[in-house]
């Protein structure tokens, strides 16, 4: 527990008087958000054994601060949860219990306990800031110092080569260009203009718009910090930049920067791999959405926040794009394109046009897939003013359907999807689970639904990231110091992650032994192909990257995840690429910019004294609260061979 937590916990007050118990062992049996809860917020923990009668809130000291169902709540037997998890379940409900302090759940009848947990005003602030300060460390071509980085920190600039970037042989060559600046992609050192960068710089920018005070110059501890730009906006501008590099004289937009394979090194100023642009793809309509929509979005928000010269150089970029895009093929991401470009700037008529024939009066219909570009559109479209309004009303019907699909898709853990949601990267669907339904509510569009339902739905699948879900898993590394424990101490990642690397290994892949994480490793044993997960480093990996997620079309031979059987357990801590053609860990637990951003989104909209759910009307937000307190002076807790050939993911909608 780091020292800002500790002094909050000192000042925890409101205590029931209790006498001390003792501490009992910690149970894998009891699920539950380990970060913790603001004071107002429903508090269910899930547990897979009998509960028995009675649950104690313990404090620190072993004194009972609460008991369930004595001093409120209630303990419920669920059943059987089936396909999502294959576990028996109960639910134990103590939101009643607000008192700010730390404590853990005590089953007298099991005679365990769970993790603990915090309750304060501000339990998710340093946790999404600390997912959004991963981006610093995706940044490629500039040096990531100690004084932001910490034990994760890499000096020298990586990739200077991207100076002087030629064609990859046998493709079109258009010239040689500079093509520094940008993010890694994923656990990769490419970059890419298509869709995982389109949905990280979307949700980035969604995060700041809706809630503008969650992220204000200074909350971070990146380089710009302190020149009086919104820190996330600085982190989004370091993208942008780079979209602008990849433009060409006709309005196309190169596709990729890449090396031929999947080569790498750790760390990445000692990667010094040949790049190339047109490697994975040359400028196609994927890349020239990404780029249109991206930019126009950006040139909306940053003029919004004051800086005018900047959004009229996105504006320009993005038109260009647009008439490059406009006759030729389509995808869902140009619904997107088309959607942005009319909302920021409703003269442009052929945008209109485009979303408004895409799929004519049959957006009702529609299946709106949460982490697909059409949904996206059809958020963006509904809140434009000059919109159709009949295709508005025809989006408006299908975000309310897919509320209710949502409600419908639930499983015992109160944070299901459907099972065909657990595909490559399934943690970024469930964080646009959650973004999804923060929408609807904010657009009054709940189905059948109340608002507040779907806001509290919405938390679940935070819950869900923090831990309360079948694999007890904090879908986040490294976060033990900030109260995050059973989190992901192994990730592919060719920085962090990497098994053939000595550096890698040595300081990053594994869980640092001062760490006390009593399940470790998380699978015990040697599995099918004699590998352990028994692995230590000198730091673990960088604190708050979102790996991947349970996969159930995971292709490699590793037991587990294979054969999991169950949805939710197709997942395993580990980022083993010794025998990559049969292990293929980057499937479940490789990291994706795709992935961190909806992360970032939604929990953005629980941070602290974060405002009741706004009404939007057609024009916009009718009320944002311009005033999230991030506590205290958080300090960024941020801060030799090849991989194997492998097949790159396909970008996840």
């Amino acid at each position: 527990m780091n020292v800002l937590r500790t002094i909050l916990c000192v000042a925890a007050i409101g205590l029931p008087a209790a006498l001390p118990g003792r501490a009992a062992p910690v149970s894998q049996d009891i699920k539950l958000d380990y970060f913790g809860y603001r004071p107002a917020d429903k508090k269910l923990a899930i547990f897979t054994a009998d509960p028995g009668a009675t649950v104690l809130v313990r404090t620190e000291s072993e004194a009972t601060a609460y008991t369930v169902p004595t001093d409120g709540g209630s303990i419920a037997s669920k059943g059987y949860d089936g396909d999502p998890s294959g576990d028996t379940v109960w639910w134990v409900d103590f939101s009643g219990f607000a008192a700010a302090g730390t404590y853990h759940l005590y089953s007298p009848s099991l005679d365990a306990q769970s993790y603990d947990f915090e309750i304060r005003h501000d339990a998710y602030d340093d946790v999404v800031i600390t997912a959004l300060e991963t981006f610093y460390l995706q940044r490629c071509n500039t040096p990531k110092e100690s004084s932001h980085a910490g034990n994760w920190a890499d000096p020298a600039p990586c990739h200077m080569t991207d100076t002087a970037v030629v064609a990859t042989p046998g493709t079109t060559d258009y010239g040689i260009f500079d093509l520094t600046g940008g993010w890694h992609d994923a656990g990769d050192y490419n970059k890419y203009v298509w869709g995982d960068a389109a949905k990280a710089v979307l949700c980035l920018l969604r995060a700041y718009e809706d809630n503008p005070g969650a992220f204000a110059d200074g909350k971070l501890d990146i380089p710009e910090s302190g020149n009086g730009v919104p820190d996330v906006l600085d982190e989004v501008k370091w993208e942008l930049d780079w979209f602008l590099k990849m433009r060409l004289p006709d309005g196309s937009v190169l596709h990729d920067l890449h090396v031929l394979g999947w080569d790498s090194d750790s760390p990445p100023s000692e990667d010094d791999n040949a790049r190339y642009y047109n490697w994975y793809d040359e400028p196609n309509v994927e890349s020239g959405s990404a780029f249109a929509g991206c930019c126009a979005l950006g040139s909306r928000v940053f003029r919004g926040a004051g800086m005018a010269a900047y959004a009229d150089t996105l504006k320009a970029a993005a038109l260009a794009a647009w008439d490059w895009l406009l006759p030729r093929g389509d995808e869902t991401i140009k619904i997107w394109a088309a959607a942005e470009i009319f909302r920021m700037d409703e003269t442009v008529t052929s945008a209109r046009n485009y979303v408004d024939g895409y799929y004519a009066d049959n957006w009702q219909e529609l299946f709106l897939n949460v982490g697909a570009f059409e949904t996206h559109a059809a958020i963006t479209y509904i809140q434009t003013p000059g919109a159709a309004t009949a295709t508005v009303s025809n989006m408006e019907a299908g975000v309310e359907n897919q509320v209710d699909y949502i409600f419908g898709s639930d499983d015992l853990y109160a944070n299901g999807m459907p099972g065909w949601s657990y595909h490559w990267g399934s943690n970024g669907m469930r964080a646009f689970y959650g973004m999804f339904l923060v929408k609807a509510a904010m657009l009054g569009l709940t189905g059948s639904h109340t608002e507040t339902e779907c806001m509290e739905h919405a938390q679940d699948y935070l819950h869900y990231m923090h831990g309360r879900n079948a694999m007890n898993m904090v879908y986040l590394s490294n976060m033990h110091s900030l109260g995050g424990e059973h989190s992901s101490f192994q990730f592919y990642h060719a920085w962090f992650g990497d098994s053939r690397n000595t550096f890698s290994t040595t300081n990053y892949r594994g869980k640092p032994s001062a760490f006390d994480e009593p399940a470790y490793p998380y699978f015990s044993g040697t599995d099918n192909l004699g590998l352990s997960d028994d692995n230590y480093s000198v730091y673990g990996p960088a604190p708050g990257f979102v790996p991947g997620g349970p996969n159930a079309n995971y292709s490699g031979a590793a037991i587990p995840p294979k054969n999991a059987v169950y949805y939710n357990k197709y997942y395993r801590d580990w980022c083993e690429n010794d025998l990559s053609a049969q292990i293929k860990p980057w499937e479940i637990t490789e990291n994706s910019i795709g992935y961190q951003g909806p992360y970032v989104c939604l929990g953005s909209y629980f941070m602290s004294d974060a405002p009741d759910v706004p009404a939007l009307s057609r024009g916009g937000l009718t009320a944002v609260a311009l005033g999230f307190l991030v506590a205290g002076a958080f300090a960024a807790l941020l801060r030799t061979t090849k991989n194997g050939t492998r097949p790159k993911r396909a970008a996840q909608g």
